[in-house]
């Protein structure tokens, strides 16, 4: 048999571009991997390691509401408009105003007749005192003289029994008029109280009527009308919603997290591509459900702790309502920082 030499295969010259391909690929790779894992331990995790929250810019709230029911005659605003405190920002009208101060009226023209009557009466029992005391003092001194005229036998029985029975008559007719004086006095007294509380009640009525004119309690935006036009309103029930001019965010933040939110701490907020500096001005001590539109779909409703952020002076707040993101001034959290610094 005839050996076969095996022939040595020349070396295949390496293919390096494919190399780098592959190694380039093999990064890009473990880059996204890592990027995803980053992501994701952000989504779920990185509200408790970094101080971010979102938020509204509101205005300090006020409502324009009537303390009677009322029916609206007019609107005089519109929604988004700037009004000033005091302003006239409706119209309305109340039958049941209208029959109250009606009524108070009767009341208090019932009682001045009464109380003119009364003092009328008054002033004739004056007059009649001093006639009815006299009297009083006659008869009794006729009495006692016709007294000593029956000891001596100068005088009938009969004649003594009708002194007797005139001072009677004086004297109870003097106790009747001091009596009524006393009655109308009182009554006098009473009536007065009562005219000045009705007086009272109906100047207040008046006065919070004001012929059914409804003004602005503060400066502000006009952010909703409740009632239009021909609307029957209810004590109490909003007509026009106001938001202040005074601009801050009310930020929602989770609880149980690595930092600490403290009041005066300066932190950026942002609304799209633009971002404004704040400072903490009050940590709520309570926690309340997110807006709607902070909710996540398919989850449990969400409560955190509110926050109250004030705009530092020279920047320029947002609209109202609009939507931010919070987030610390610093680039690291604090308890990272004081990790490092140890």
């Amino acid at each position: 048999m005839r050996f076969l030499k095996r022939r040595s295969l020349p070396q295949a010259p390496p293919s390096e571009p494919r190399s780098r391909r592959l190694t380039v690929i093999r990064w890009l790779y473990l880059a996204s991997v890592a990027g995803l894992a980053i992501w994701l331990g952000n989504f779920f995790l990185g509200d408790r390691l970094f101080f971010r929250g979102e938020g509204l810019v509101l205005g300090e709230p006020a409502v324009v509401a009537a303390e009677f029911t009322v029916t609206v005659r007019d609107i005089l605003v519109r929604e988004g408009e700037t009004i000033e405190a005091g302003s006239t920002v409706a119209k309305v009208s109340s039958q049941t105003v209208v029959e109250t101060i009606a009524r108070l009226s009767a009341e208090i023209a019932t009682r001045s007749t009464r109380q003119s009557e009364l003092r009328i009466r008054g002033e004739v029992i004056e007059a009649m005192l001093p006639l009815a005391e006299n009297r009083e003092k006659f008869a009794t001194s006729a009495r006692k003289e016709l007294e000593t005229l029956l000891q001596r036998h100068f005088l009938g029985v009969n004649q003594h029994t009708t002194a007797i029975e005139n001072e009677f008559r004086g004297a109870q007719d003097l106790q009747s008029l001091k009596s009524e004086k006393r009655n109308i006095e009182s009554e006098l007294e009473k009536l007065g109280a009562a005219l000045t509380e009705a007086q009272a009640a109906i100047g207040d009525l008046r006065r919070l009527y004001d012929d059914g004119r409804l003004a602005a309690p503060i400066s502000g935006v006009v952010t909703r009308i409740a009632a239009h036009k021909g609307a029957v309103v209810r004590a109490g029930e909003p007509i026009i919603e106001l938001n202040g001019n005074h601009r801050y965010v009310l930020a929602y933040v989770p609880t149980g997290a690595l930092y600490d939110v403290k009041v005066g701490e300066e932190v950026r907020i942002k609304t799209g591509l633009q971002s404004t500096r704040g400072v903490v001005a009050r940590i709520e001590p309570f926690a309340a459900a997110l807006p709607r539109e902070f909710q996540r779909a398919f989850t449990p409703v969400e409560r955190q702790q509110v926050i109250r952020i004030e705009f530092l002076s020279d920047e320029t707040p947002p609209p109202l309502f609009t939507k931010v993101s919070v987030r610390h001034s610093r680039f690291l959290p604090a308890w990272l920082t004081q990790r490092r610094s140890k």
